[in-house]
């Protein structure tokens, strides 16, 4: 990571690192997250003009995730190795760069391309770099401060507003290179306000006061979270990410996220499509309830965030992927639109609320060592499940004329992640390579 000298502990009003969560959540909101919902606004556009069939434009999507899969490794290796300021500006850098790219394109090949570097600065200036810096600078905050990041992921579905608003304006090609523009010019500065680590500035994390005698030596006390006092930055403790792997509780983890995954993605993915069938929906009634999703997980990322900084953070993940399957069990009986909105409140909060919980669990059992390393390939792992859900879903309709079928058996998978989390037992013995505790 980006080193610096070490600074005098110092005491301030207003702690920086509430700062660095603002930036990061608003980053995430307008070039992180957004460009997930944004490619449904350009279907119709490309469409008309290209002639392009809707399975040609939906291969962009489908290869941007794949591209977002490969590419979260390898964030996550060099996030613990460069700081999270860097790959934040390289990251908006290349949403910006690849959202102008597409307002130029005439073929298909250029669609993809400018889709893949989207996706690849979606990675780098993501959720999981942006958790990284929360996870350093925030102890008996971290549920919190992570609840308050991954709001704006799910407060980014605004931002299909205000791009159909600048298509329907000034046509999708100018509609998307202001967008460019507009994330780069807010984005950008943003990135560049962001400090790795409290130290950095002479900070201790949640803005605690140095000890008496510390102070007076200049000297921050030893951490909680799996830090230790050094130079500089610091040498974080906990789990290489080669000791994590041979652990038996990240690949418990790993699997119960491919599993939880498989369902909330399918959800994402057809419920528009799906409402249209069940009838009782009109084309904007369905389309109000696909965004009510994003917006409706505000309340569990925030709320079981708060959650995490005074209950188990295990037992609040497997609560909250319980919600996600009671949420897709109701999905699968929806006839009526009062049906939706209990679907959205049982669903939304376990969907958001699982989005802080994964980080804070993972520092709690592997230390911040190699935290980026390991989160990075826990989530490309869980890719697997974005990919396999929406396709196992159509592939149900396609066989059987309905979806329903498919979202039974999804509900169970959510149900499985539920039960594998719980069977993780205490957190590995830090300082020993393969040490893992199966009790609970």
């Amino acid at each position: 990571m980006e080193r610096s000298s070490a600074a005098p502990v110092r005491v301030v009003p207003f702690f920086y690192g509430w700062w660095v969560v603002i930036a990061a959540a608003t980053i995430i909101l307008i070039a992180s997250a957004a460009p997930l919902y944004l490619f449904s606004t350009l279907i119709d556009p490309l469409e008309d003009e290209f002639g392009w069939s809707r399975a040609a434009i939906g291969a962009g999507p489908s290869i941007a995730a794949v591209m977002a899969g490969l590419t979260m490794p390898v964030a996550g290796y060099l996030v613990d190795r460069v700081g999270a300021r860097r790959l934040l500006v390289a990251g908006v850098t290349l949403v910006g760069v690849g959202f102008l790219a597409m307002s130029q394109i005439q073929a298909l090949w250029q669609f993809y391309i400018s889709a893949s570097i989207i996706a690849v600065g979606m990675s780098l200036g993501g959720l999981p770099v942006c958790t990284v810096a929360i996870a350093h600078w925030f102890v008996k905050r971290r549920g919190r401060a992570l609840g308050i990041v991954s709001a704006g992921e799910g407060a980014s579905g605004i931002m299909v507003l205000v791009t159909a608003l600048l298509i329907g304006v000034f046509e999708w090609r100018t509609g998307l290179m202001i967008l460019g523009i507009g994330q780069l010019a807010i984005c950008i500065p943003l990135a560049l306000t962001v400090r790795n680590r409290p130290d950095e500035v002479g900070l201790l994390p949640d803005g605690e006061p140095p000890a008496l005698g510390e102070a007076s030596a200049g000297l921050p006390p030893e951490p909680a979270d799996g830090t230790s006092r050094g130079s500089g930055m610091g040498q974080p403790e906990g789990l290489t990410i080669g000791q994590a792997l041979r652990t038996r509780s990240f690949w418990l983890l790993a699997f119960a996220q491919v599993l939880a995954w498989v369902g909330s993605f399918a959800i994402v993915i057809h419920v528009i499509a799906y409402l249209d069938e069940s009838g009782g929906f009109t084309e904007e009634g369905a389309a109000v309830i696909a965004m009510g999703i994003p917006f409706g997980s505000l309340v569990g990322r925030l709320g079981f965030g708060w959650l995490a900084d005074y209950l188990g953070k295990r037992r609040l993940l497997a609560a909250a992927w319980v919600l996600q399957g009671l949420g897709i069990l109701i999905f699968a009986g929806i006839h009526s639109p009062w049906q939706a909105v209990i679907f959205l409140i049982v669903f939304t909060p376990g969907w958001g609320g699982a989005a802080p919980l994964l980080p804070a669990l993972l520092t709690e059992y592997f230390g911040l060592r190699a935290f980026g390393s390991i989160q990075g390939v826990l989530m490309a792992t869980a890719m697997l499940g974005a990919i396999v859900g929406p396709i196992f879903a159509g592939a149900v309709y396609d066989a059987v004329d309905s979806y329903r079928p498919a979202f039974l058996v999804l509900a169970l998978t959510a149900f499985t992640a539920a039960v594998l989390v719980q069977m993780m037992g205490r957190r590995p013995a830090w300082g020993t390579e393969t040490a893992d505790v199966s009790a609970a």
